[in-house]
């Protein structure tokens, strides 16, 4: 993961409705989130570097 999406990536992770977001994904934000993460960058990234996470653990 190059120094520009894992930095899009920490932004997300950070953010607080995304954060709500992730870990309530059936309610009404969750879903919101989940299509607006179809072509959101900061999304994608936070989604990819939660595999790596989980990857290395």
């Amino acid at each position: 993961m190059n120094r520009f999406t894992r930095l899009l990536a920490n932004h997300c992770d950070r953010c607080a409705l995304c954060r709500y977001a992730r870990e309530n994904p059936e309610s009404r934000i969750g879903r919101l989130m989940a299509w607006h993460g179809k072509w959101c960058p900061a999304w994608k990234a936070q989604m990819q570097l939660e595999l790596e996470r989980k990857g290395k653990a």
